[in-house]
């Protein structure tokens, strides 16, 4: 028996020994930094060992295996290493780098949606994001839709802006946020609604601004344009809006608005038929909504593109005619 406790002393002398040993090495080489700026990707389930290896293996830092997993174990209760995927800057230590996997500060991805966007365009760019998991593929609009709890057609109802994703988000994820995004910026805007005309719930807001972002970029033609079609809506005159013909053409339009275009009846041609077309044609920006429920701030009862990005605003059908001829077909 005196042998066998004997042994075990001895046995728990020599690993004492080793992990002081290794304690000191280390703490000799904590000054040793990464060689170069890299990211480094944690699986779910990796075990300390593996996961020292590859550190080691793989260059992303300059120091024994040994070692490493000496003092990982030596201050393992400062928290678990947390998966996830990492940038691992150049200058950081071997304490830095055990405590940026322990706090589980993940790389931030990001994805931009433009104001103006269609549904088709948001699809797209999130099928396109690296390190996403795309749950949506295969899915169609109303799929979507019934997914996110809208009622009807998806289109609009995300809030253009940028969303920050780490590896593994789903793009289901972004467009929850966009979608509940969308709804807390309609709402705020339809709580300081001003009087409207021809808008009659948040959805036909909604319908409104996304053919005012579509006819405008220039800011300060915004109100105005917006004015255009309450001043028209209120007189239950035709929007006689391009987009919204364009939007309803779908794939088959090829760039060129032609004058059949303006002639052929459909849904969305708003030449044709009064009121609000059925659906948002994109996703509106903030300003945009605010356009829509401003109400009325201007006489102007038409407008036409000059070219350059703005538009010129007339009060009757012979001042808008002249402004045709002269920004349009070049005639004075």
């Amino acid at each position: 028996m005196n042998r066998v406790i004997l042994s075990i002393l001895v046995v728990l002398s020599l690993l004492t020994a080793f992990v002081a040993a290794a304690g000191y090495y280390v703490f000799h080489q904590l000054g040793q930094t990464t060689p170069i700026v890299v990211v480094f990707d944690i699986e779910s389930g990796s075990n300390l060992y593996e996961i020292t290896d590859r550190l080691v293996h793989e260059s992303v830092i300059e120091v024994d295996d040994t070692v490493l997993k000496a003092y990982a174990l030596l201050t393992r209760n400062q928290g678990t290493i947390k998966a996830g995927q990492y940038e691992v800057s150049d200058g950081l230590d071997v304490p830095g780098l055990l405590s940026l996997f322990r706090s589980g500060r993940v790389m931030q991805h990001q994805v931009t949606f433009p104001e103006g966007w269609t549904f088709t365009q948001w699809r797209q760019r999130l099928s396109e994001q690296p390190f996403m998991s795309h749950e949506t593929t295969g899915f169609s609009r109303s799929d979507i839709a019934q997914v996110l709890g809208i009622s009807g057609d998806p289109e609009g109802w995300l809030f253009p802006d940028t969303y920050t994703y780490t590896k593994g988000d789903s793009d289901l994820e972004i467009l929850l946020l966009a979608y509940q995004k969308m709804q807390e910026e309609l709402d705020a805007a339809w709580q300081r609604r001003g009087p409207v005309t021809g808008v009659h719930s948040p959805y036909d807001a909604l319908i409104l601004a996304s053919v005012i972002e579509k006819e405008t970029g220039y800011e300060p033609d915004r109100a105005k344009i917006a004015s255009v079609f309450q001043n028209r809506l209120a007189i239950g005159m035709k929007l006689q809006s391009d987009p919204t013909i364009i939007y309803g053409l779908g794939d088959s339009f090829d760039g060129d608005l032609k004058r059949s275009h303006l002639r052929t009846d459909q849904p969305y041609n708003s030449y044709t038929r009064p009121g609000l077309p059925p659906t948002p044609i994109c996703s509106p920006g903030r300003a945009s909504l605010e356009a829509a429920l401003a109400g009325s701030m201007h006489p102007y009862m038409y407008f036409v593109a000059k070219g350059n990005g703005e538009s010129h605003f007339s009060l009757t059908l012979d001042e808008h005619n002249r402004a045709v001829n002269q920004y349009q077909r070049n005639q004075p």
